[in-house]
């Protein structure tokens, strides 16, 4: 797949998988509401949306997506949030495997392991849409992907790219190199980044200087006509990173991840494919401060089978999935040397699932999809009877004790999800897509096992809890005119035993309450003229607790963005307009409601301005500036800043303006 050179290839998936292809002029073609092929497809060309400036990981790239949006804790490790729901309530797949970070506090999400320039294609699927994916993914699956790179005639292919921003003096250096054929490849991939703080609007300086690097070998041999076998390994490394929103760093941050991929193609009978993904990742984490250190590591391993096949004319996906997670973390006094508590007292969860998917066409204007999920879970904490340091003789056990009356640390679930979809072409325009589910939630480690006593203050995690059951009902409007093309969404999730984090007496404890989700999306673009589009999108989302009637916390405002894109045939330049209302339905941790919100949040509006220019030689020079008038603004999901002086509730800003250069090249 050539790549783009303004942003990543992001699939908006509107039905359970979308595809990306590129066209003659390596453009890519996203085409969304894609059913069997009886149904005409919805195409789009452009990746409306999309950050066209420089990235600095998966996180940043995904917040700039309609319904999407952050946490930010410091200048690069952003936390996505899909349409109200975070951290485990995703499923966010790397090449084929789970990652799970390995900091208590989310310094690491997934996402903050992932070079986004060494990625062929991002495809986000918003919603409960499919159950192959693992158990879960409420709000949403995300999945990186890598292809088997397609080489052309001479036998190798290097792609390299470079960029600079100005605010934080950051800059990015990209390499992806392939040589072989479509009988077999090894292609090496890395990636080098640095930053030193930033300024937010007001001229005020953020923590926020990282250190960032990634490497990756990946081979792949053709072992017959229809059979292909892949594997790689990829290191990553993150130093000295800065976190105002933790009042803790991150002297490092490493991982080492492992793929191996077996994929056939049967040419007989009912069975069409067989692919089978194995991974293993395991991570290193260590956050510090002037008093203590907390060193933690997060080791996971698993697979999925997958099987495709074709009976009594419906398309069948069928297949198994495995993941298992084991998780270490303590909290050490820097003037003793000696451990104080645990974060996660040897944590581990074991998930193994059953799926079932099937695809039917209803004549030419009507598909049916329908899913089922089983998962059976498993989880302990092999260490929680052990005491910790200033605990004296009390355990984790202890603290379980205290807040929820148990000492019981096994539990197991047989947790059931599922889907039906039913999508209806209603003319030659328009087409409406129905889809409703279930899907369930286990607890994280966190959630259930997290040990924290720390001068007096407590955060302690529930072993009992129960899973979250999500039951959403999504309604979509889908129009594919000559010059005019929308989509419109509106969704409903009532969740029964909502994981609510929540500050009470001066400690954080978890609770099942019920909740709900609801929210409208719209995308829209309309081609003025053969050079000339104007886009438009807007999110609106509400969350509350149905237990108390108060809001949830970490729910994004209104957002409305529109842009103009003027698109020669080796040129292009854009503007971007996002206005964003403030947040007045919160939580606040700093009241009875004892949410995760750090206040009423202000709105703002932003202006953005790109430009691209495609050489002869196949190079892509593009440049731009964000937040063109350099306005103070914070994202309300974000996390407190807790930079020293800092005395009124307020969370980590986000840079002022920012000039960027990026340059890119295949050859």
């Amino acid at each position: 797949m050539k790549k783009q050179s303004l942003a990543m290839a992001v699939t908006l998936a509107v039905s359970a998988m979308a595809q990306a292809q590129t066209d003659a002029d390596g453009n890519l073609v996203i085409e969304i509401n894609k059913g069997l092929p009886q149904l005409e497809t919805t195409v789009r060309e452009t990746t409306t949306g999309v950050q066209a400036s420089p990235v600095s990981d998966g996180g940043e790239l995904l917040k700039s997506l309609t319904g999407v949006s952050g946490i930010r804790m410091g200048g690069r490790a952003i936390d996505p949030v899909i349409r109200g729901q975070k951290e485990t309530q995703l499923n966010i797949l790397l090449d084929g495997g789970y990652i799970h970070g390995g900091c208590p506090n989310r310094m690491d999400p997934p996402t903050a392991y992932t070079s986004v320039e060494s990625y062929d294609r991002v495809t986000v699927i918003k919603g409960n849409r499919t159950v192959v994916y693992g158990g879960g993914g409420s709000g949403g699956t995300v999945l990186f992907e890598r292809d088997w790179p397609m080489i052309d005639e001479k036998g190798y292919n290097v792609d390299l790219s470079g960029s600079y921003e100005d605010n934080s003096d950051k800059w990015e250096l990209g390499a992806d190199a392939a040589v072989g054929s479509d009988e077999g490849y090894i292609r090496f991939i890395a990636h080098k980044s640095e930053g030193e703080d930033y300024e937010d609007g007001n001229g005020n300086t953020v923590d926020s200087e990282y250190k960032s690097e990634s490497n990756a070998v990946l081979a792949g041999i053709r072992l017959g006509e229809y059979t292909t076998l892949q594997a790689s390994y990829e290191k990553s490394g993150e130093e000295d990173v800065e976190f105002p929103g933790a009042k803790m760093n991150s002297p490092f941050a490493d991982s080492e991840s492992t793929r191996l991929k077996l994929a056939h193609q049967f040419q007989s009978g009912a069975l069409q494919q067989l692919k089978l993904d194995l991974y293993q990742s395991d991570v290193e984490h260590l956050m510090d401060n002037a008093s203590m250190s907390a060193p933690s590591t997060s080791d996971t391993d698993g697979f999925r089978l997958l099987l495709e096949a074709n009976a009594a004319d419906i398309d069948w996906t069928f297949g198994a999935d495995m993941q298992n997670n084991e998780r270490n973390a303590v909290g050490i006094s820097n003037a003793t040397n000696m451990v104080v508590f645990s974060h996660w007292p040897g944590v581990s969860i074991d998930q193994m699932g059953l799926f079932v998917e099937g695809e039917k066409a209803l004549g030419e204007d009507d598909v049916l999809k329908a899913g089922l999920r089983y998962d059976r879970i498993e989880a302990s904490a092999s260490r929680a009877t052990q005491p910790f340091g200033n605990m004296g003789m009390n355990t984790p056990t202890t603290l379980y004790n205290q807040k929820y009356g148990t000492t019981d640390t096994d539990s197991t679930e047989n947790n059931i999800g599922g889907l039906i979809s039913w999508t209806h072409r209603l003319s030659t325009q328009y087409t409406l897509e129905t889809t409703l589910s279930r899907s369930v939630r286990t607890a994280d480690a966190s959630e259930r096992y997290i040990a924290v006593n720390k001068m007096g203050t407590k955060w302690v995690g529930n072993p009992q809890i129960d899973p979250e059951k999500h039951h959403q009902l999504e309604v979509s409007l889908a129009s594919d005119m000559e010059k005019l093309n929308w989509m419109l969404s509106g969704w409903y999730n009532q969740v029964d035993d909502y994981i609510l984090r929540q500050k009470v007496a001066g400690d954080d404890i978890y609770r099942n309450v019920d909740a709900e989700l609801y929210g409208i999306e719209l995308e829209a673009s309309y081609q003025l003229d053969a050079n000339l589009t104007l886009g438009a999108n807007l999110a609106w989302l509400q969350g509350k607790n149905e237990d108390d009637n108060t809001d949830l916390s970490r729910i994004s405002p209104l957002e409305l963005t529109t842009s103009l894109d003027y698109v020669q045939q080796n040129w292009k330049v854009g503007a971007e307009l996002k206005l964003v209302d403030g947040q007045d339905n919160v939580c606040l941790n700093s009241t009875s409601c004892g949410g995760q919100d750090v206040r009423t949040t202000p709105g703002y509006g932003l202006v953005n301005l790109h430009g691209e220019y495609r050489l002869p030689a196949g190079v892509t020079v593009a440049m731009g500036v964000d937040n063109l008038l350099d306005k103070s603004y914070t994202l309300h999901e974000s996390r407190d800043d807790l930079s020293a002086g800092n005395t009124v509730p307020f969370q980590v800003a986000e840079p002022g303006r920012n000039l960027w250069l990026k340059v890119s090249g295949r050859f």
